[in-house]
């Protein structure tokens, strides 16, 4: 049997940690509500998050149209991009923030033989996305506008659950 100084002692106890625990989950919404720039930051580097199919590449005033037959394509999760550059998979990581990109480079590649025309636009790819410098998500789609050695222009993705063009 419990002696009444012990249970008295150990229903406060129970109360404390009870009315403490009680508080925290009430409390918690108010406490870590984010300010509103961050919340806006962490809306803008999800907004990348999602798998993404390449439709056209090259100037900012007119992008050539990519063949449809192999498709180049770029996963954007958890700080990691992964994808196709039409004939070899590739993987790396990046960062999303305030509508800028930076994805590390180089980035890892399978190194399957390829035709020369499909080798020429992955690396042409790769070297954009290695490039890349901000980055914009409107309705039609993903936009990554990148800076080479040998050009500017901006890379332009729809989701890969649609299969219209820009």
């Amino acid at each position: 049997m419990l002696h009444p100084s012990r249970f008295n002692q150990s229903f406060t106890q129970y109360a404390l940690a009870l009315t403490a625990g009680f508080l925290s989950v009430i409390a918690a919404p108010v406490i870590a509500q984010p300010s509103s720039s961050s919340a806006s930051q962490m809306a803008q580097a999800s907004a990348i998050t999602g798998s993404w199919r390449l439709v056209n590449m090259g100037e900012v005033s007119s992008p050539a149209v990519v063949p449809q037959d192999n498709e180049l394509t770029a996963e954007f999760a958890d700080g990691r991009i992964a994808g196709s550059g039409g004939c070899n998979r590739f993987m790396g990581s990046y960062k999303a923030e305030a509508g800028t990109l930076t994805i590390d480079e180089p980035l890892a590649s399978t190194l399957m033989a390829c035709e020369p025309p499909i080798a020429s636009q992955e690396m042409r790819y790769l070297r954009a996305l290695e490039a890349a410098q901000r980055y914009e998500i409107t309705n039609q789609g993903l936009a990554i506008f990148y800076q080479t050695e040998q050009e500017s222009g901006v890379l332009r993705f729809t989701s890969q659950n649609v299969r219209g063009l820009w």
